[in-house]
């Protein structure tokens, strides 16, 4: 509504008591919600919903959506944040989790990672290098995008939630298991990478990505990521090699010839790296009988992992 300014000098004396008026009705407005207006529209609502986020400034200029399924009280639920697979199809992802967190007041967080933004590989590698193969910055780093939502959503809702379940799947399980090797100060309770293509393996002679060979802190990835709670789950029947999505090259096919290979081959090279070096190691290895390169065959069993009082 737009306000008609009074007109002439015998008016002065009520514009000021107009504004007087207008403050002392703000004040009162302020001091009856507790000091500070409540947000009319949250951004987070029970159901089905989706937000821009650009809060995480080096990649400000990269958005993501972020598809979310929230509980009757969002502010009170767990939170489990799903990164979909090489398809970007986070939408989907998200209606494939709804039954199983349904029951168990989890909120549902699927960043969309867009092909426009993160092209080809450069969503699986945790954008760690750039088109040509160059090492990036670290604050470039899309990993960061996680714990930066993290702390959005948690700040948004006012939670007291102090960490989150991490789940990925082929594309997603290659981001989830690198930002376990390479961010030590995650707030991760667990995370889980099912089926992943291909790895990068906690070897030093193996070149990055493949291995840590010129990898960031290579040295110290090891200790920190064999720390982490990490399940490596594996269809039983994830073994084809023809797959258009399956990468082959030498060095991929050095980890195997199928995922289900590799990821053996990624578990049990941690796990001889641990043995030797004296390393604490509290990765967990999960094949599943049955189950070839499905998502929505993975899901519910990941489930009980990753919630807490999962029913």
């Amino acid at each position: 509504m737009r306000l008609l300014r009074p007109a002439g000098r015998g008016m002065r004396g009520g514009r000021r008591l107009l504004g007087a008026v207008v403050v002392v009705t703000v004040l009162l407005a302020a001091c009856s919600s507790g000091g500070s207006p409540e947000r009319e529209d949250p951004l987070i609502r029970p159901g089905l919903g989706d937000f821009t986020f650009k809060g995480y400034a080096p990649l400000g200029d990269r958005p993501v959506r972020v598809w979310y399924d929230a509980p009757a009280d969002p502010s009170t639920a767990q939170i489990l944040i799903v990164m979909h697979g090489m398809g970007r199809n986070a939408e989907g992802y998200r209606a494939a989790w709804h039954e199983y967190v349904e029951p168990n007041n989890v909120l549902v967080l699927v960043p969309e990672f867009s092909e426009e933004f993160y092209p080809g590989e450069m969503y699986s590698v945790g954008n760690m290098v750039d088109g040509d193969g160059d090492l990036q910055p670290e604050a470039k780093w899309s990993f960061h995008v996680v714990e930066a939502l993290f702390d959005f959503v948690v700040r948004e809702m006012g939670s007291r939630t102090r960490d989150y379940a991490l789940f990925g799947h082929s594309a997603g399980a290659q981001f989830v298991h690198r930002f376990v090797e390479f961010m030590p100060a995650h707030r991760a309770r667990i995370a889980v990478a099912a089926n992943a293509g291909w790895y990068t393996t906690l070897d030093n002679s193996v070149p990055f990505p493949y291995g840590l060979d010129g990898a960031p802190s290579q040295q110290s990835v090891p200790k920190r990521a064999l720390a982490s709670n990490l399940v490596v789950m594996l269809g039983a029947d994830d073994i084809e090699t023809e797959s258009d999505s399956l990468r082959r090259d030498s060095q991929a096919d050095a980890q195997g010839r199928n995922r289900l290979d590799r990821g053996m081959n990624f578990y049990q090279t941690s796990r001889t790296v641990a043995a030797r070096e004296s390393i604490e190691f509290r990765w967990r290895l999960a094949v599943l009988p049955g189950v070839a390169h499905s998502h929505h065959d993975v899901a519910p069993l990941a489930a009980p992992l990753l919630l807490t009082n999962a029913r």
